[in-house]
């Protein structure tokens, strides 16, 4: 049970948090808030490329890269008009806060960009399913074991709690990790194209990333120890923080 337990809060780990506004005052300058924006605000779309299903998820250690234009600025890759609009005033934004040194707001986008890839579109309730899983097997050894003795009781009802962890696990790895790293490889690529730098990201920088996107898809594994992919993001999270401060 203490296992269930660890594995449900490590599920847990970076459950979402306040909520990031984009819009547009009367001026027409471009706003990224915590905040609600003021009533006369215009509301815009926030800058999100549709994320990566698992089944379409890139094949691990296959890595794929943005488009690059002739004069070698990376393009973003299949952007309907509305999310390229989107980006595109992102870079604008990120540009002004560079302009100003405004190292909290470069930073503030990051952790925006990565915490809707790893909660967006419905897998904020995803980590319960490890739970349920370990509650059901348990459950059910539980129900088999009922008018067995004492002694093989209590191992058929650990036997299945042990399957609830495997299944919850592989639950974790496939419905909420694999698509969350396929999320942050994606969209964490579009950004690199779009720092409001107009220059593009130096090589070291995109070795750099390359290697902790690499580690993500493989602590997404079924087989990794499920605090392996929080550690992976988290460092992920602290890499492009200092990529994006100084690109």
């Amino acid at each position: 049970m203490i296992a269930a337990l660890g594995l449900a809060f490590l599920a847990l780990l970076g459950q979402p948090q306040q909520r990031t506004y984009y819009w547009r005052d009367t001026a027409g300058q471009t706003h990224i808030t915590n905040l609600p924006p003021p009533a006369d605000a215009e509301i815009l779309e926030p800058p999100a490329p549709p994320a990566m299903e698992p089944e379409k998820a890139v094949q691990k250690g296959v890595v794929v890269r943005p488009r690059t234009a002739p004069d070698g600025k990376r393009l973003a890759p299949n952007l309907n008009p509305a999310q390229q609009a989107a980006w595109d005033a992102l870079d604008q934004h990120l540009a002004k806060a560079r302009a100003a040194g405004n190292r909290r707001t470069l930073e503030a986008v990051t952790d925006s960009l990565i915490h809707d890839c790893l909660w967006g579109n419905g897998l904020w309730f995803l980590p319960a399913a490890p739970v349920l899983a370990v509650a059901l097997m348990g459950l059910l050894g539980w129900w088999l074991a009922l008018g067995l003795g004492s002694g093989p009781r209590f191992p058929l009802v650990g036997g299945f709690l042990l399957l609830g962890l495997a299944l919850g696990q592989l639950l974790l790895s496939v419905f909420l990790y694999t698509p969350q790293a396929a999320r942050l490889h994606q969209n964490l690529e579009l950004l690199e194209a779009h720092l409001g730098t107009g220059q593009p990201l130096r090589a070291e920088q995109q070795k750099r990333l390359q290697q902790r996107y690499l580690a993500l898809d493989q602590a997404a594994e079924p087989f990794q120890a499920p605090w392996r992919f929080p550690a992976e993001v988290r460092a992920l999270r602290d890499t492009m923080k200092r990529v994006v401060v100084e690109p």
